[in-house]
């Protein structure tokens, strides 16, 4: 009986093992098969920007030469991958559209920044893997999105991030103050621009108002109909900003500059 019980034991290891080295195999041929079926496109493609992750790595942007050049570079596949300076190795390789790129950019944030934070200023960046509130409005956006893939590509457009260009200064610290991120936010960029007040409210006080901000002239903009957009640039520490409001149309620039009293 135990010589039976062991034998079938021994049957079943066996036929698991070989169902794996099958499952294994299938997997490899797929892999291949893939490989082959874009190897021209693996050919074609150039760098497009590259980033240190540390001393010993970094992340290298890959896509074709049309989508180098081209005003909506988005639209265009690209590729990801960590290469090892000291070894000269691939460490790991993606596409923009990548599920597990994705995650991990939305657990390690941080990780892609390349901004220090040996300074106790700089521990005021919020990101998706450091701050609970980022994070519940990156899942809000997620679960808004009818294409998976798409709003993987989106999210990927803005790898690797560009040195400085993310204000460590409080005002941005999403434990601290909720604001509309379509016309304000850490990342230094154009953004939209309208003649409301810009307005920071509590976290730790929901719903009261701490202080507003008013980009362009203060009287307001005379036409309504007309596309403004605007950038900022704030001090890491002090409660100084400088904002630069822009229109299509050849405008002299307005420029404020906002301190809190």
């Amino acid at each position: 009986m135990v010589v039976h019980t062991f034998r079938t034991a021994r049957r079943l290891r066996q036929s698991c093992f070989l169902t794996l080295v099958s499952l294994f195999n299938q997997r490899v041929q797929c892999l291949k098969k893939k490989f082959y079926f874009h190897f021209q496109d693996y050919i074609d493609l150039i760098i497009w920007k590259v980033q240190f992750l540390d001393r010993h790595h970094l992340l290298i942007k890959f896509g074709s030469v049309d989508g180098g050049v081209s005003r909506n570079a988005d639209s265009h596949p690209s590729f990801f991958a960590v290469y090892n300076m000291e070894t000269t190795e691939i460490v790991a390789f993606y596409q923009n559209s990548a599920d597990e790129l994705y995650f991990l950019f939305e657990l390690f944030s941080d990780h892609f920044h390349v901004s220090s934070k040996s300074s106790l200023h700089m521990n005021f960046m919020s990101s998706h893997s450091n701050n609970i509130h980022a994070l519940e409005q990156l899942r809000c956006t997620k679960n808004k999105a009818t294409n998976f893939s798409q709003f993987v590509k989106k999210m990927m457009a803005s790898l690797p991030f560009s040195c400085q260009s993310q204000s460590p200064s409080p005002y941005f610290d999403q434990s601290l103050f909720r604001f509309d991120e379509k016309l304000i936010s850490a990342i230094d960029r154009h953004r939209q621009s309208t003649d409301h007040p810009i307005k920071f409210i509590s976290r730790r006080q929901p719903n009261i108002l701490k202080f507003k901000m008013k980009p362009g002239p203060e009287a307001g903009s005379t036409d309504g109909r007309t596309k403004k957009i605007c950038s900022f640039l704030f001090h890491p520490i002090l409660p100084l900003a400088l904002s630069v409001q822009q229109t299509l149309f050849l405008q002299a620039s307005v420029v404020n500059i906002h301190f809190r009293r």
